[in-house]
């Protein structure tokens, strides 16, 4: 999910009453007052540090605005609705992928007097507008088995190839004459990166793609699914590694490259399911403890259940490692250990890591049907979603006002 305007040092906006009344836009039988305008303004201000007087920001806030309105009217449409419990969470989602703590920014919104619900807003309209298309596209929607069958014929056959683990941005040019302006912003995007802004944030705000609903996520891609001009930068690049802007057909892309994987790669493995307990030096009643782990023998859930209780280990799960991967300590001691018993000890620094090996599994390079279907479903869903919205403004009555 996008989430546009971020920030937790919001400053405090004295508006002139008439602001309240007087209308910025209107969107079929619905207004946008100017103070909901100024106030997203200077939440944008705060937060993107953007010239708030430029034409070209004003312009694309007023038309997000209008969006917003477009979404609600559909799910009003739909008859579907959100819990403030659901916007909440999603709100601290959001906000926590852009290293943001709910609280601290609500404490600070209160006390310069800023509503809550200015961030609230744009998110509340999200979620009711994908609730509307998946009540009214849901069946439509779904893949049919042959269409799955056919998804996993493909993506067996990209096993035979590199593939490269990517994230974007996608700049549209939609005019020629606008080449030079969108490769600039482009650009101005990879200097901000290289001075440490984080690429998920700049994609979902910048990105006019499917992809920025994940922060530009987009996944395994195999080398023949590329774009030649894609292509090329990636065989220069080394994972880690920013690109430059890539031209493609109506776009700029910059991409980052995560990883890079070679067929021998693809290949099954075996694996084994884990789970993890980590026991401080300083921990009291350690011996309490160890004894405890000697019953905790043949079952994955009591020791999951204890490491729990001791809330030492950040994560219980370590879910299904490759044995490629493990390091040579720990492969060597699991070696010894007998399904679903914990391991001896193993020295870390700190204090003792203890592992149960909860089962031996296959690891496959291809997703299963279900999530095969399921990604099939989203990508018809994203593009339901943004066929309706090119409709909804299309056929609204707006009008702007100067």
């Amino acid at each position: 999910m996008r989430l546009f305007l971020l920030g937790f040092l919001v400053a405090a906006a004295v508006f002139p009453a008439h602001a309240q009344t007087r209308i910025a836009a209107q969107v079929n039988d619905d207004i946008i007052s100017e103070r909901d305008f100024e106030q997203r303004l200077s939440l944008l201000n705060i937060t993107d540090k953007v010239d708030t007087d430029s034409a070209e920001i004003r312009s694309r806030l007023i038309n997000q605005l209008i969006d917003e309105k477009l979404k609600r009217q559909e799910a009003a449409r739909a008859e579907v609705s959100v819990s403030k419990a659901e916007v909440k969470q999603a709100l601290k989602e959001a906000l926590k992928q852009n290293g943001l703590d709910y609280d601290d920014v609500q404490k600070k919104m209160a006390v310069r007097g800023l509503a809550a619900d200015v961030l609230e807003q744009q998110i509340e309209s999200d979620l009711l507008f994908v609730r509307a298309i998946r009540k009214t596209e849901a069946r439509r929607s779904e893949p049919t088995q042959a269409e799955v069958d056919a998804k996993l014929a493909e993506l067996t056959a990209q096993t035979a190839e590199k593939q490269y683990l990517l994230s974007e941005i996608k700049l549209p040019v939609s005019n020629p004459d606008d080449d030079g302006a969108v490769y600039g912003q482009a650009m101005r995007l990879i200097m901000q990166m290289r001075d440490g802004a984080d690429f998920e944030s700049l994609a979902a705000r910048y990105s006019q793609s499917a992809s920025a609903a994940q922060g530009g996520f987009v996944g395994w891609v195999a080398e023949r699914a590329l774009d030649d001009a894609v292509r090329e930068e990636l065989e220069l690049m080394q994972a880690g590694q920013l690109s430059a802007p890539v031209r493609v057909k109506n776009a700029y892309l910059i991409l980052a490259l995560r990883a890079v994987r070679d067929p021998e790669q693809m290949k099954e493995q075996d694996g084994v399911r884990l789970a993890q307990l980590f026991l401080p030096d300083a921990f009291p009643k350690r011996a309490d403890v160890l004894r405890e782990l000697t019953l905790t023998k043949g079952s994955c859930r009591q020791f999951a259940a204890l490491s729990g209780r001791l809330n030492t280990t950040p994560r219980v799960e370590l879910g299904v490692v490759p044995l490629s991967d493990l390091p040579a300590p720990i492969a060597a001691v699991l070696q010894k250990t007998p399904l679903q018993h914990p391991t001896a000890p193993i020295k870390t620094e700190g204090g003792d890591l203890i592992l149960m090996p909860c089962a031996f599994e296959k690891l496959s390079p291809l997703p299963s049907k279900e999530t095969i279907k399921l990604q099939l479903e989203t990508r018809a869903l994203e593009n339901a979603a943004a066929r309706r919205m090119r409709e909804l403004r299309r056929e609204a009555v707006t009008e702007i006002r100067p």
